[in-house]
C-alpha cells in the first residue's frame, strides 16, 4: 500500500508543480533522445545495466523512477520524449 500512496502523492502533489521544483543541470538542452526508465524499484540493481545500455546507444536517461531516482530526476520526467517501462517481473 505504501508505494501506491507514494505514487499518488507524486501524481497529485509533485507533478503539477514540476516546473517550479525543477533545477535544470547547467547547459541542459532538451533532446529528441531524452527518455525515462519507469517502474522498477531497482532493489537488486538490475535497472543499472539497462540504463547503461540505453545511454551507450545514444539515449539520455533523464529519470530512473522509482528505485534510486532523485527528486530532481522525478520532476524532470515531463521533459522526456518517451517513457520506458522496466520491470523485473515482466
Amino acid at each position: 500500500l505504501g508505494h501506491h500512496i507514494a505514487n499518488d502523492t507524486v501524481r497529485d502533489w509533485v507533478m503539477p508543480k514540476a516546473d517550479e521544483y525543477r533545477k535544470l543541470p547547467e547547459g541542459f538542452e532538451p533532446s529528441p533522445y531524452d527518455v525515462n526508465i519507469i517502474g522498477d524499484y531497482n532493489i537488486g540493481g538490475d535497472a543499472w545495466p539497462s540504463r547503461m545500455l540505453l545511454e551507450e546507444i545514444g539515449l539520455r536517461v533523464l529519470c530512473q523512477f522509482s528505485g534510486d531516482g532523485t527528486f530532481n530526476e522525478v520532476v524532470m520526467t515531463p521533459l522526456a520524449k518517451m517513457n520506458l517501462i522496466h520491470c523485473y517481473r515482466s
